[in-house]
């Protein structure tokens, strides 16, 4: 079977082997893009050093897959989304500009292992659905990296879980222009900063971040370590514009004053209970620490439909 012309495959619910994979693939040498949704006979990928036209790669849900090798040099954009940790090897990515990736521990993955295989990267999503251990402070770089946006959203975390654990990632990332981080209903769970003493507020080590410049926490809430981290983002990043701080777990989206029901999405009696100790963490501990050029933008629940 000659496939010598095929620039792209999609491949989606079919029961392939990785054998069978590997054979449609050897003389697929005009590949340019390959898409993979749920073919749940594949248990390792490997992708030939002779596919030079490879630039977009996508594995999804392939849920029997236990590694992925790539030695497609000119591969520029890659997604991986699994329910679990998969053995992932780019080789030398230098031509990887955006990588996606969801699946256990994807943080601290991205974080130990990316500066060496895709030192490149401009664009990282990474949407973790369970983190058991913090990330320390590491040496590696992500030099040319300028957008993050971070997804803790799913899965369990411990209640010890330090969202200052991404100061590690600003640490690594001299050109980083704009971080997002969602943590709705992980946050939750965290220890408020008003169950402890407020003089025991850490501050963290200087660590100046010199690019960045918009900043947006979703799920924001009263946890101590995700009110440590605001202030350590105002107090060490010397060019932020904009920082948003989203009270609502996301639901801001759905406002009564713009969409056609004129009713806000319902959200949850906790979550306002919540959002309102965040607003007092807000206004105790972080305005006063925002820069008089930054414009800080905080988002609560709606006044007239979520009232407990």
């Amino acid at each position: 079977l000659s496939l010598r012309s095929l620039t792209g495959l999609h491949l989606c619910d079919v029961r392939i082997t990785k054998d069978e994979l590997a054979c449609l693939l050897h003389n697929s040498f005009a590949l340019e893009q390959l898409k993979l949704k749920r073919c749940l006979k594949i248990i390792s990928l490997k992708i030939s050093r002779m596919m030079q036209r490879l630039s977009y790669l996508e594995v999804f849900e392939c849920n029997r897959l236990q590694a992925i090798e790539s030695d497609a040099q000119h591969l520029s954009s890659f997604t991986f989304v699994g329910h679990h940790h998969v053995r992932i090897s780019l080789g030398q990515a230098l031509q990887l500009k955006r990588l996606d990736i969801e699946c256990r521990a994807a943080f601290c993955y991205a974080r130990a292992e990316l500066p060496s295989s895709a030192p490149n990267l401009e664009t990282l999503f990474v949407h973790s659905r369970r983190e058991m251990v913090s990330i320390p402070m590491m040496p590696s770089k992500f030099s040319l990296l300028k957008h993050l946006s971070v997804d803790l959203v799913a899965g369990k975390f411990p209640r010890t879980y330090d969202y200052c654990s991404v100061i590690s990632f600003f640490d690594a990332s001299p050109s980083l222009e704009t971080f997002y981080l969602n943590v709705s209903w992980t946050s939750l769970q965290q220890p408020s900063i008003f169950a402890d003493d407020p003089s025991d507020l850490r501050q963290m080590p200087e660590h100046r971040h010199n690019k960045l410049k918009r900043v947006t926490i979703v799920g924001f809430s009263s946890a101590k370590s995700l009110v440590e981290l605001a202030c350590h983002i105002l107090v060490n990043t010397t060019s932020l514009e904009y920082i948003t701080l989203d009270t609502t777990e996301g639901h801001c989206l759905s406002r009564c004053s713009v969409n056609k029901f004129g009713e806000c999405f319902p959200i949850g009696r906790d979550i306002i209970l919540e959002s309102r100790k965040a607003l007092l963490a807000i206004r105790t501990y972080i305005e006063g620490a925002v820069p008089s050029k930054v414009k800080l933008t905080v988002v609560e629940p709606c006044s007239r439909c979520h009232v407990v």
